[in-house]
This record gives C-alpha cells, structure tokens and sequence, in this order.
C-alpha cells in the first residue's frame, strides 16, 4: 500500500488547547498468538488476561486510566469481559475495538498473511467484520465502542470513512516512520508523530501511536535517518547515528524502550509542541513468553520497571496529566474553531 497520507478526508492538524500536557495509555488487549503466523486458524489463548489487575494497580498508583482495545477473542472469554466490565464500571478503565481480522467474522477459510492487514481485505468483509466487532462489543459492554485501533496498524484506503460511518472518534492506528509493505501492509514512513483530524461528514481524530524520530540533529534527524538508512551500508549506518543520538526513532513503549530511551522521546517531542503522549503496549507482555518482548520473568520486571518509569517521568517532570483515551479529543481545540 501507497499513498496513505491521501485515505484521510479533509486532514487538518490537531491544535492542542493551552494548558498542562497529557499523557494516554492504549493497550492493544488481545489474544496471545504466533506473531510471525497472524492467519486463520493459528492457536492463541487468553489466559494471560488472568493477570490484568496487576497491571491496573501499577495504573491505579498513578491514577492513570488506560484504554484496553480489545479483539473477538478477549470479548469471548466471560471471564475477561466480567474483569474489564467492573474495571470500567469502577471508572479505572476505558474500553475500544481492536481488529484482528483472522480470529473475527466473516472468516474466509483462507491462510493469507496479507489479510492480516484489516486494509487488505474486500471493503465490504473490511466493513463487515468491524460491524461485527463493533456489535459483540456493545452485547459485551452495554454500550457501543467510541475508539479504534486496527491490528497490526492495518488501515487502508475505505478505513478511514469505514470508522467515521462506525461512529469512532479516536483512531489510533497510524504508525508513524513505520513501513510494513515488505509484508502486504501499509508504509507510514511520511507520517510524522502529529495528530490530526479527518472525515467527511464528522471529524475524527487520528491519534498517531507514539513513534517518532528525535535527536540532536533536531529538525533533520527525520531527513539524517531516512538518508543513511537509504545508503550502502543501513543497519550499520542507522546504529551509529542512533548510538550518537544524531536521530533515533523510539515509540513510547515498554516494549523494547527502556525508561530514558522514552524520556528522550518525551523530550524530543515537546520541543516540537507536542502536548499528547500516548503509551502503547500488547496486554501479553504483561506475563512471561506470551510475545517476543517479555520472554522470561526478569523481562517482564523489566517491563513494569520500565512503564513505572516513564510514567513518573511524565507526571513529575513534564507535568502531564493522565487523560482516558476517550477524553483525549478535549485535549485539542474543536477542528471548527482552528479555521
């Protein structure tokens, strides 16, 4: 896929109100699986989700209220859907979509890695399986899914006017400087961290996953890191420009970013005039071998090690506030008033 940039209508940027920044947490709640097998029929399990209300009390000391996306199979274990109702209901959580398209209906008795990019697929199956989700969502929880993220960050051209048409109005499926072409899936590598409205008939904001590249090479790092990636040598060149934090490209995650590797990505994004931090991360790193990132259990201390400390980063130092994802859109000034 091409072109991204051109699948939002009517695209403006997102013009942060004046006041404290915020900080938002979205977790893509799901199923764990083979990562590198994402097709019909690949064995996956929920048992991990068990463990959930360790995660809320590192959540609760911070008074932070995360955003679990969650997918078909999470909505058909009773007892998550039990968990994350009196989570919700308590005001610690709040709840979204998350589209895997191989465990959703209408499957299509097909093994095709490429279909594990939801913008893949036929618009109308696209459309019918977010209307799915969409529906055991709302049987779930009693009330209809106001957030999105795509699994595997997989949007394509009818996304975007298929969650405006769902009454969605946070995206969060943009990844920026992320290319996944070489598997089928879409390239955002022109996409800067930057979040932004779009839509015909009613706007959505689109809030990027918190990926970026920063560094000393400041309004170059962008131009210095697509450059050497692009010469003879990349992944060596890359290193070094990486090691001598002339441009970096970090994602505010505790997967496999320690604490100051994301406070220089805080950093490097306010001095920008970004106000909105979104943490990202799967709800399997959350117990040991579920996911390529927390494999053992000295990964998985490492893990809450690491989410503890860029959240206290983020609330002492940057002053950040913690906003529910549902909330995040207040954080911006009504896209009719920036004109």
């Amino acid at each position: 896929m091409q072109g991204a940039a051109g699948w939002f209508a009517n695209a403006e940027p997102a013009v942060a109100r004046p006041g404290p920044p915020a900080c938002t947490i979205v977790i893509d709640t799901e199923e764990d699986f083979p990562w590198a097998d994402p097709v019909e029929g690949t064995p996956d399990n929920t048992e991990h989700l068990r463990h959930l209300p360790e995660l809320q009390a590192v959540f609760g000391a911070f008074g932070a209220i995360p955003a679990y996306m969650v997918t078909w199979r999470v909505l058909e274990d009773a007892d998550a859907v039990a968990l994350l109702r009196r989570e919700h209901a308590a005001g610690r959580c709040v709840l979204g979509l998350h589209l895997h398209t191989w465990v959703t209906p209408p499957l299509l008795g097909v093994r095709d890695h490429r279909l594990s990019f939801a913008g893949n697929l036929a618009p109308e199956i696209e459309a019918a399986k977010l209307r799915a989700l969409a529906a055991q969502f709302e049987a779930a929880f009693g009330f209809p899914a106001r957030t999105y993220r795509a699994g595997r960050y997989g949007l394509g051209p009818a996304s975007p006017a298929l969650l405006e048409d769902l009454g969605i109005t946070v995206d969060t499926s943009v990844a920026p400087r992320s290319d996944f072409s070489a598997e089928g899936g879409p390239d955002y590598g022109g996409f800067d961290y930057a979040p932004f409205w779009f839509g015909k008939s009613r706007r959505v904001l689109e809030l990027p996953l918190g990926r970026a590249i920063v560094g000393h090479a400041g309004a170059r790092a962008a131009a210095l890191y697509h450059g050497v990636r692009s010469g003879a040598w990349p992944r060596l060149a890359v290193s070094l420009v990486s090691r001598l934090r002339l441009a970096e490209r970090m994602t505010l995650s505790p997967e496999g970013h320690d604490a100051p590797t994301m406070i220089r990505l805080v950093r490097g994004l306010a001095a920008r005039g970004q106000a909105v931090y979104p943490v990202s991360f799967h709800s399997s790193s959350i117990w040991p071998g579920r996911n390529p990132y927390v494999t053992n259990a000295a990964e998985q201390r490492q893990f809450y090690d690491r989410l503890s400390g860029v959240l206290a980063h983020l609330r002492d130092a940057a002053g950040a506030q913690f906003v529910a994802l549902d909330d995040i859109p207040g954080q911006f000034v009504p896209p009719a008033e920036q004109n």
